[in-house]
């Protein structure tokens, strides 16, 4: 289409279009509401300061020592039809159809003010922390909250906006109640409607509406705050108008670990950062190290390797079940396990590439953002470049968002315990299409965790609905209540704590934006002219993994080529069956890397030189028969815990080979690679603990000094099996303790994943851990595997660690 065709070219179309099936209002209508909203706005919000000025400890002391069900009691009696439950615009969703809605919504407060209500309120610490934020900040910085808050009644159009053509309302940084929804109209001032399509200033319906939301939220505050101190004397004319207060901490109350839940639960009450992408780096760079983990983990561990087959053999469509009960013709065959390895195979990279564009996009982001806040004076250049940049980094993120989505399509219906409630339609031959539907679509209305889940599978419901309220609303169902969590598969709980980094991704560039924008800041074509040149290389690797003849069920079916005792003592036998397994999976990993080199002229890893850092894959030594009466003072566990991480390792020459710490170690490799199987084809050198940035070699070792509790965590994450029997399962609890006790900030993702943020800079890199599911025990070869991590990460030890 030609850009003069553009309805946002035509002010006149563009009202059209917006004001169709919505009431018109008139300017004297819309002035009057106005004036009327910010004059109560502004006299809550003066009668807020002066109480919490002369009694803000005396509310927190009194809220505090509150139980729920007497704070619930103080919610209802200041507001007595409050909502009951989180998300209660989620709650009307359910109850009302689009044909009810259509007559008038009986749930107008859920849809308008979802933040009021009595389940996340009676909560120690929100209301505070709601009290304070209102009663301390101009109404202007709220705008693109309040406007946000009600996406859902909007798309659901419960409660629609009126419109005013001609005219724009003005919020953001109008600090005095006279200015503060103004309006100035399109023909008097030619920069009025320019305002409202970039965002700055409001359709004069939207505005009265964020205007309302305020209203009703101040009201509210003040009446809790009278409530809350209902015995002493607030209204005596004499009462002296003191400064502000001082900011008062507020003590921590809930006993369980931090979370993003938590966060997202409370940002409604807090002031929100216009920009606090900042805030998510760390979590992306994470994530970036997990997803290079992960692949390096399917190269070197057999046992990992099977299980991560089976798992997502386990997810596939070809599972589910025709009406009559019919298994899928390809099921067993050689064909259903090149499926499940090539996209293995490919979302594996996909997954690594995706993350460590995202995580540069952020870093460009907070570039640019730091040089647009140094400067003296302001430069309209840099922030138009910095809104350009938001642009194509939201562009990015929708896309990439389409990845787990796109597996999510594939998984969930054939998830084992959620399998039962769908059926297959029989194969056509003539193609490979696979399609799924519900047995009774009649049963979503009582089963709300499932019909959340399909919300993923409607992009109209997703849209409606919005990711980061779908994950918000979806992660309460699975933390609340024990059946909906045990319904979730961990590969599915996985996808889960992606979609929601990906919606927090979303909520932020929401909040980037200072309103609801109607012109379009780069033209689509850019976009997706840009996002393909940074996907060029994703595009490549693309191309040869979806290749019909690759053959990779030859070398990675999973019958018994992964056996991998790695769990069992140390002897002859065991070492040679993993040395057997290794093997098989080198054997699998060199077809991949030769047949990537053949179709492009370089291994994957080659393809990926510049972004990628190799390391050295440690390999199972022969069996050295051990003296059964081993010298006094021995101690096995100095050996090297990677090499030891999938057993304990004999090697050649005890007294040569025993490395004492991580440092050591490394310095040892880089003159030789005795221990470590290379990559065929690769083009970059194997190094030693090289993804270990944090870590000088000049560095002492760290020692921690743990108690007992903490050194049983430890010894088992750094196990040497040739000492005893490996030790049984490891509680989840003592795993957080044991890592919160050597400096690490924990805190709860949604789904299953958790990130451990090392409080001492020199640590620096965040890691991502994925708590067991639906058991939060983990077993010693998962407790092996984070030791393996926190090794390739941090250089730790088994010698890193001491009892107290």
């Amino acid at each position: 289409m030609d850009s003069s065709d553009s309805i946002y070219d035509d002010s006149q179309r563009l009202f059209e279009a917006m004001t169709a099936g919505h009431p018109n209002l008139s300017f004297s209508e819309a002035k009057s509401a106005a004036q009327r909203y910010s004059k109560d706005i502004f006299t809550a919000q003066r009668d807020l300061v002066k109480i919490l000025s002369h009694h803000e400890g005396t509310i927190i002391k009194r809220w505090l020592k509150k139980t729920t069900a007497q704070r619930q009691k103080v919610l209802t009696s200041v507001y007595p039809t409050i909502p009951l439950t989180h998300r209660p615009d989620f709650w009307a969703l359910r109850k009302e159809n689009p044909a009810q809605l259509r007559t008038g919504t009986q749930y107008r407060d859920h849809w308008l003010l979802p933040s009021l209500n009595r389940e996340d309120l009676s909560k120690p610490q929100n209301l505070l922390l709601f009290l304070r934020s209102r009663a301390m900040n101009p109404p202007g910085i709220f705008v693109n909250a309040d406007a946000n808050s009600v996406h859902v009644g909007h798309t659901a159009r419960a409660v629609m906006p009126s419109y005013l053509s001609g005219y724009t309302m003005l919020l953001m940084g109008q600090n005095t109640q006279a200015a503060y929804g103004r309006m100035i109209a399109w023909d008097e001032d030619d920069e009025a409607f320019d305002m409202m399509s970039t965002g700055i200033g409001l359709q004069p319906g939207e505005g009265l509406q964020v205007l309302e939301i305020q209203q009703r939220k101040m009201q509210f505050l003040l009446e809790c705050a009278k409530r809350i101190l209902q015995d002493l004397p607030l209204n005596e004319p004499d009462l002296p108008n003191l400064p502000a207060p001082a900011h008062v901490p507020l003590p921590v109350t809930s006993p369980d670990w931090p979370s993003l839940t938590q966060e997202i639960e409370e940002a409604p009450y807090r002031v929100q950062s216009a920009f606090d992408i900042d805030r998510l780096r760390p979590l992306i760079g994470a994530r970036r190290n997990e997803a290079e983990d992960f692949i390096w983990s399917l190269r070197e561990d057999p046992s990992f390797f099977h299980e991560v087959v089976l798992e997502w053999s386990e997810h596939r469509q070809e599972k589910v079940l025709t009406a009559r009960g019919k298994p899928h013709p390809v099921l067993h065959q050689d064909t259903f396990w090149e499926r499940v390895l090539s996209n293995m195979v490919l979302n594996a990279y996909f997954d690594f590439m995706a993350w460590d564009l995202v995580l540069k996009g952020i870093n460009h982001l907070l570039h640019l953002k730091g040089e647009h806040a140094h400067q003296t004076s302001s430069s309209p250049e840099l922030a138009e470049y910095l809104t350009q940049a938001l642009a194509h980094f939201e562009h990015l993120v929708d896309q990439f968002i389409k990845g787990p989505i796109g597996k999510w399509e594939v998984s969930m219906v054939a998830s084992p315990p959620l399998r039962q409630h769908y059926i297959r339609e029989p194969q056509d031959p003539t193609n490979t299409r696979i399609k799924v539907m519900s047995k009774d679509t009649s049963r979503k209305r009582g089963d709300h965790l499932l019909g959340l889940l399909e919300v993923f599978l409607q992009e109209d419901q997703l849209l409606l609905c919005g990711l980061e309220n779908v994950c918000d609303e979806l992660e309460r169902e699975i933390r609340t209540d024990r059946a909906s969590r045990e319904r979730i598969s961990p590969y599915i709980a996985k996808l889960i704590s992606d979609l929601s980094l990906f919606g927090e991704l979303k909520r932020q560039i929401g909040l980037a934006t200072p309103g609801p924008r109607m012109s379009k800041v780069v033209e689509q074509k850019e976009k997706h002219a840009e996002f393909d040149n940074k996907t060029k290389l994703m595009g490549q690797i693309f191309n040869v993994l979806t290749k019909t003849d690759m053959k990779l069920a030859e070398f990675g079916t999973p019958q018994g080529k992964f056996n991998y005792p790695s769990d069992k003592r140390r002897t002859a036998a065991t070492t040679r069956a993993m040395q057997k397994a290794e093997k098989n999976l080198d054997a699998f990993w060199t077809y991949v890397d030769d047949y990537c080199k053949e179709k492009t002229g370089k291994t994957i890893h080659g393809m990926l030189n510049g972004i990628w850092k190799d390391r050295q894959l440690h390999r199972t030594p022969d069996w050295v028969e051990q003296d059964p009466k081993p010298q006094h003072g021995n101690n096995h566990s100095d050996l090297d815990p990677a090499l030891s991480q999938f057993a304990a390792i004999e090697l050649q020459s005890r007294t040569e080979s025993t490395i004492s710490t991580a440092i050591s170690q490394a310095k040892e490799k880089q003159k030789s690679k005795t221990h470590g199987i290379p990559r065929t084809g690769s083009s970059a050198p194997e190094r030693g603990i090289e993804n270990n940035a944090c870590i000088e070699e000049d560095d002492k070792p760290t020692i921690f000094e743990v108690s007992k509790r903490g050194f049983k965590v430890f010894t088992t994450l750094f196990h040497t099996s040739t000492e005893e029997e490996p030790p049984g399962d490891l509680p989840w609890s003592e795993f957080l303790s044991a890592m919160a006790s050597v400096g690490f900030s924990i805190k709860k993702l949604d789904g299953s994943a958790w990130i451990f943020a090392p409080v001492d800079d020199k640590w620096k890199q965040s890691i991502i851990f994925h708590e067991p599911h639906p058991s939060s025990k983990m077993s010693f070869q998962v407790a092996r595997r984070f030791g393996r991590r926190l090794w390739r990460r941090y250089g730790w030890t088994s010698e890193n660690f001491r009892r107290a």
